[in-house]
């Protein structure tokens, strides 16, 4: 094991929970593998147990490793961590350095329920495109989401290949409508049959619900979407912001 090219004068505590940090990172330690002892970690760096004990104490208070009593110390599923639930889920995941991926679950032009309606500000009888998703972060499902928009400002949409190219790239790039703000509400609900199917979870297995309505500049609802992720993976924050 080695340490992070950090600054020498840095503590010796913080270098060794760096250099674990820096392996989990490159894939060298994997999610469920355990990491060294206190006591291993000691006589590798020649430093105190109460050192060692104090680099995996930050690992498992950052989540990026649990403890098992009487078995140790162990590397932790990783979370995408701030995730806000307003913006693009392309754009979350690249940031955070992920690969952000999509499979098409569902993709066609619907006269949406009254709730919908009242939310797109689109009268009875006006359709909606229904676009439900299945998303991925390198490669794992992470989220089921489910979107609605008002055919009348996206005509052609359907012809346009979701699995490959971000939504909200098409929206800005083709039909000039940016999504820009956007309000939501989250909270923890319980795993349908159906998202536990497609996020690989067991039926009722806590998940994060978001549930957004996006604006253009011009104050047009854009989409209202429904996303259900991964409790195990996913921490949110609140509030508003920018989308791009």
């Amino acid at each position: 094991m080695t340490l992070n090219p950090i600054n020498p004068r840095s503590p010796m505590y913080f270098r060794i929970q760096q250099g674990i940090l820096l392996q989990i990172q490159q894939g060298q330690l994997k999610p469920g593998e355990q990491l060294p002892t206190e006591t291993e970690l000691a006589q590798q760096y020649q430093v105190s147990r109460i050192t060692a004990k104090r680099a995996l104490d930050e690992l498992v208070r950052q989540g990026v490793a649990f403890r098992q009593q009487g078995r140790g110390t162990f590397v932790a599923q990783t979370r995408i961590r701030e995730i806000s639930g307003f913006g693009s889920f392309t754009e979350d995941m690249r940031a955070r350095g992920m690969t952000a991926s999509s499979e098409v679950l569902m993709f066609k032009e619907v006269e949406p329920e009254p709730e919908i309606q009242e939310k797109l500000h689109i009268a009875a009888g006006e359709h909606a495109y229904l676009l439900k998703r299945l998303r991925l972060a390198n490669g794992e499902p992470v989220a089921v989401e489910t979107a609605y928009l008002p055919c009348r400002f996206f005509p052609g949409l359907l012809s346009e290949d979701l699995n490959k190219n971000s939504l909200y790239a098409i929206l800005t790039e083709k039909f000039q409508m940016a999504p820009t703000w956007a309000d939501a509400e989250i909270e923890a609900t319980s795993a349908t049959k159906e998202e536990a199917f497609l996020l690989k979870l067991k039926v009722g297995k806590p998940v994060l619900t978001a549930r957004r309505i996006t604006f253009s500049a011009n104050y047009e609802v854009v989409e209202v979407v429904t996303s259900v992720y991964r409790g195990d993976r996913f921490t949110f924050y609140s509030g508003r912001q920018l989308i791009g």
